[in-house]
C-alpha cells in the first residue's frame, strides 16, 4: 500500500486493521500554556476540539494522552486505529507538524492503522519568496504560506526589493509593494503557521531600484552599472544602513537579516577602490563587515551569500575556488550562506569552503536552488534533473557536515529587469522535493512523483511506467494525468498549457526556410500549407495561458507575464508573413 505523506516520515509501523475517524470525532487538544495556533491547527481537522492543560497532545475522546518517546525538537509521536487517534509531541512544533502529518492521512484515500514516530534532521527548512519580478496574488501568497506549513517547512527568506510598504515612497514600487496592512498579514500568516521570515535587505549589489534615483546615482560603482554601489564612497553606508534599519524595524520578531551582499559584478573598478590598494574580497569583507555591526545593533543576525567574500567571480562566472585567504577577517557573528546551484559545485567547491570558514569559527548555511538560471533564460518551469540533483547533493553532503539546516532558493528571474521564468506556481514540485528532503535526509526519491502526485494533486492512482528517473518527468506527464486532479487544479492546467505552449511555438523554427530558399516553391508551400494550422493552434493556447494567468497574478503582472511569452512568437508570424506575402491568422 502507497503511503503518501510528504515530508516522509522517519519511522512509519502499518498496523492490522484501519482507522475510522473524520471531522465529527471528538478531540482534546492539551497545551502547556495556551496557544491559538494550535487551536487553529486543530479545528481545521475536527469540528469539536476541548482544551485541557498538559504535555502537548491531541487524542479522541475515547482514548487517552499517550507520552512521547520522541525527545528530539518538533517531534511527534502519531498513533492512528480504529475510532481512536493519538498524537504526542515533544513542544508546540511538533505536535503542529503532527496535525499536518494527521491531516495528510485523512485525505488519503484509504486508511490503515499505524504508528509514526517523527522528527525533523534539519531544524532550519526555508522556502524562498523573490519578489523582484513575478510574484502570486496576495490571497494566493497568503494561501502559499500556509501550504508551506503542512510540508512542514518553518523558515520562509523574502527578497522584497521595492516591495517593503517603506516610508520613503520612492523606495516602492507605484503598483506592486504591499501595504502595511498586508504586510502585517503576511508576517502573521506565518506566524500562525510556525514559519520565522527572513528579510533579504540587498546592501550594495541588486541595489537597482534605490540607485536608479537621481539622488543616489553617483553612489554606483560604475555609471554604467545601476545596480551595484561602491562600499568606499562617501553615502554608501549610509544609504545601505538606512534600508537595514527600517527592514529591521519591519520585521521586529525575526531573528536573523539577510543582507545579500552578491554579484557585486563590477566591485573594485571605482577610483575609490583602485585607490585603496586593497583586493575585491578584503574590499567585500570590510563592508560587509560594517553592515553586520549594524544588524547586530539591530538584535538580529546577520547572513550574507558567500561568493564576494570568497571572490569567486572570474569574467563574468563562478571560479570553482577563489581566495579563501581573506576568509578570515569575516565577523564570526555571521552567518554565511553558501549557494552554489551545480551538484558537481556541490561536491568539489562546498566541502573546502565549508571547512575553511567552520575552521574560522564561522556558521555556514548551504543553499540549494529549486529554481535557477540553468543557462536557459526562457524556462516555464524549473530545469527539473538539475535541480532534483542540487538539492540531493547538498543534502548528501550536510549529513556529513555541521551545518543543521538548508535554504531552497527560488529566482524569478536572473535580475529584476530580466526575462521571468515560469511561474511560482510551478516550483512547488521541486520546492516540495526539498522540503522532503531537508526534514528527512534519507527520504525515498524515486517514489516522490507518485506521493506528490498525491498529496498535493489528489491524484493517489496514476499508473507510471517510465521507470526509475520518473521523478524527472513532473512536468512532461501533467496533461496525462490532468483528470485525476482533484486538487491545485490553477497549477495543473498552467503546467498544461505552457507544456503546449512550448511545442506549439515550434513553428516559428521553420521559419528560416522561407528566408533561405525564397525561389523555391515546395519549401514556400509546405510553410503556407502548414503555418497557418500551427499558429491558429498556438493561439488558442495563448487564450487558455491569458485565462489561467488572470486567476493567479495582478493584472499587471499577468500581461507582463503573457507579453514574454507570445512577443516572439508575434514577431516570426509578421516575419513569415512577410516572406509568405499572406496573413496567417
Amino acid at each position: 500500500m502507497n503511503l503518501f505523506f510528504i515530508p516522509q516520515p522517519q519511522r512509519c509501523i502499518c498496523l492490522t486493521g484501519s482507522a475510522d475517524i473524520g471531522r465529527e470525532t471528538p478531540v482534546v487538544l492539551c497545551m502547556p500554556q495556551p496557544d491559538e495556533r494550535l487551536v487553529l491547527a486543530a479545528g481545521k481537522l475536527f469540528e469539536h476540539v476541548r482544551t485541557e492543560q498538559g504535555p502537548f497532545a491531541l487524542y479522541s475522546e475515547n482514548s487517552f494522552a499517550p507520552e512521547c518517546p520522541v525527545r528530539r525538537p518538533e517531534g511527534y509521536l502519531l498513533n492512528v486505529r480504529g475510532p481512536a487517534v493519538q498524537l504526542a509531541a515533544h513542544d508546540a512544533p511538533g505536535l503542529f507538524y503532527g496535525i499536518q502529518t494527521l491531516r495528510q492521512y485523512l485525505e488519503m484515500p484509504e486508511h490503515p492503522a499505524m504508528e509514526i514516530n517523527d522528527w525533523p534532521e534539519l531544524a532550519m527548512r526555508s522556502d524562498y519568496l523573490d519578489m523582484r519580478g513575478l510574484f502570486p496574488k496576495f490571497e494566493n501568497l497568503l494561501k502559499y504560506v500556509e501550504e508551506m506549513a503542512r510540508y512542514k517547512l518553518n523558515t520562509l527568506v523574502i527578497e522584497y526589493e521595492d516591495k517593503l510598504p517603506r516610508s520613503r515612497k520612492e523606495f516602492c514600487h507605484p503598483l506592486d509593494a504591499l501595504t502595511p496592512e498586508q504586510h502585517a498579514l503576511l508576517l502573521k500568516t506565518a506566524h500562525d503557521h510556525f514559519i520565522d521570515v527572513i528579510p533579504l535587505q540587498q546592501s550594495f549589489g541588486h541595489l537597482e531600484y534605490a540607485l536608479k534615483l537621481p539622488e543616489y546615482q553617483h553612489l554606483r560603482e560604475l555609471p554604467e552599472a545601476p545596480g551595484e554601489m561602491c562600499p568606499l564612497r562617501e553615502g554608501s553606508f549610509e544609504l545601505a544602513a538606512s534600508l537595514i534599519e527600517e527592514t529591521a524595524r519591519l520585521h521586529p520578531d525575526s531573528r536573523y537579516l539577510h543582507l545579500g551582499c552578491d554579484e557585486v559584478w563590477s566591485l573594485g573598478q571605482s577610483p575609490e577602490c583602485r585607490a585603496s590598494g586593497k583586493s575585491r574580497g578584503r574590499i567585500a569583507i570590510e563592508f560587509i563587515n560594517r553592515l553586520a555591526e549594524k544588524v547586530l545593533s539591530l538584535g538580529k543576525t546577520p547572513i550574507v551569500w558567500h561568493d564576494m567574500l570568497a571572490n569567486v567571480w572570474k569574467d563574468g562566472d563562478m571560479g570553482e575556488a577563489g581566495n579563501y585567504d581573506e576568509l578570515a577577517l569575516i565577523n564570526k557573528n555571521i552567518v554565511v550562506a553558501i549557494w552554489l546551484y551545480s551538484p558537481d559545485r556541490v561536491n568539489i567547491v562546498a566541502p573546502r569552503l565549508m571547512e575553511t570558514l567552520h575552521a574560522h569559527g564561522i556558521k555556514t548555511l548551504p543553499c540549494c536552488a529549486i529554481r535557477a538560471s540553468d543557462r536557459c533564460g526562457m524556462q516555464n518551469y524549473p530545469c527539473i534533473e538539475q535541480r532534483l540533483r542540487n538539492v540531493d547533493a547538498w543534502c548528501e553532503l550536510i549529513a556529513q557536515s555541521r551545518c543543521d539546516g538548508m535554504v531552497n532558493t527560488n529566482w524569478c528571474s536572473t535580475f529584476s529587469f530580466g526575462n521571468p521564468y515560469g511561474l511560482f506556481e510551478t516550483s512547488r514540485y521541486t520546492a516540495f522535493y526539498a522540503a522532503d528532503r531537508c526534514w528527512n535526509l534519507r527520504a525515498n526519491s524515486a517514489a516522490f512523483l507518485e506521493r506528490f502526485m498525491g498529496v498535493y494533486h489528489g491524484a493517489y492512482k496514476i499508473e507510471l511506467t517510465t521507470g526509475a528517473e520518473r521523478r524527472y518527468d513532473y512536468y512532461k506527464l501533467m496533461g496525462q494525468y490532468l483528470p485525476l486532479v482533484t486538487r491545485n487544479k490553477d497549477t495543473a492546467r498552467l503546467i498544461d498549457v505552457m507544456y503546449r505552449q512550448e511545442y506549439a511555438a515550434s513553428v516559428n523554427f521553420a521559419a528560416f526556410r522561407g528566408d533561405l530558399f525564397p525561389n523555391s516553391k515546395v519549401e514556400l508551400d509546405c510553410l503556407r500549407e502548414r503555418a497557418p494550422k500551427q499558429y491558429a493552434n498556438l493561439h488558442r493556447i495563448e487564450a487558455e495561458l491569458r485565462e489561467i494567468l488572470a486567476r493567479l497574478l495582478t493584472p499587471e503582472m499577468a500581461e507582463l507575464f503573457f507579453e514574454s511569452r507570445s512577443y516572439p512568437n508575434r514577431l516570426y508570424q509578421r516575419e513569415l508573413e512577410r516572406i509568405l506575402e499572406m496573413p496567417l491568422a
